[in-house]
């Protein structure tokens, strides 16, 4: 019967991260509704006023869904009023936007990534670039080195080059500082530690098993812990 019960927590928590990847919904206090638009600074997400796609020097079509990814990727600056005034803004320094519901912030490579959940743990995905070092070993044959500190060390003995790939990894976003970690163990544990209950729970989770249940407790946290909006004025 335990063994029935741990697969069983072992299968929800799964279910929890795959369903994750499509999370739209994000937890806000009931009173919050986030509000379309480009998050010209990381303040103007936390005070809830992007500047409206309708403010956008633009021959595009306003009413399309994918209006505002679109103008990001095919512009280097946007054009924009406010106030009785125009101004430009740099693609490249803008912190991200908010389109159908979901939010996407500027982060590696120039692009723009979706929060796949989004809340006061946020988790997204990126593809980064990373150095890897590869050996050429013996004969002229190939195996992985591993860098450390810039040195590379090579399988058999050889001589390691440094090759650099693409890859996907998870990150965190504290939605109190707007920082940005690698999504690890030890990272989640720092921004639990705001909750002790949770916190507890999640360590008496064996450390070898607790990177399985990283979305599951993201999402108790947030679910504790809506994010909530302040009152002002929209640009």
């Amino acid at each position: 019967m335990r063994v029935f019960l741990l697969y069983s927590f072992l299968v929800l928590a799964l279910l929890s991260k795959v369903s994750a990847q499509n999370d739209s919904l994000p937890n806000l206090a009931p009173e919050s509704v986030l509000k379309e638009g480009v998050y010209l600074t990381f303040n103007d997400l936390k005070t809830n006023s992007p500047l409206p796609k309708e403010n956008i020097v633009s021959n595009g079509d306003k009413t399309q869904p994918d209006f505002i990814s679109k103008t990001l990727t095919e512009n280097k600056e946007i054009v924009f009023s406010y106030k009785g005034s125009q101004y430009r803004a740099e693609v490249s320094k803008i912190w991200g936007y908010c389109q159908n519901g979901n939010v996407y912030v500027h982060f590696k490579e120039d692009k723009f990534w979706r929060i796949t959940v989004f809340g006061n743990i946020s988790h997204f995905l990126a593809t980064v670039i990373v150095t890897r070092y590869v050996s050429s070993g013996y004969g002229g044959s190939y195996g992985m080195g591993f860098g450390m500190g810039g040195m590379g060390y090579g399988g058999m003995g050889g001589p390691s080059v440094p090759v650099k790939q693409a890859e996907t990894h998870e990150f965190l976003m504290d939605y109190t500082t707007g920082e940005i970690a690698e999504c690890t163990p030890t990272n989640l544990e720092v921004a639990l530690s705001r909750d002790m209950n949770l916190y507890n729970q999640y360590m008496k989770i064996k450390k070898r098993k607790r990177k399985d249940f990283m979305i599951l407790y993201i999402r108790k946290y947030n679910a504790e812990h809506p994010v909530s909006f302040p009152t002002i004025t929209g640009k």
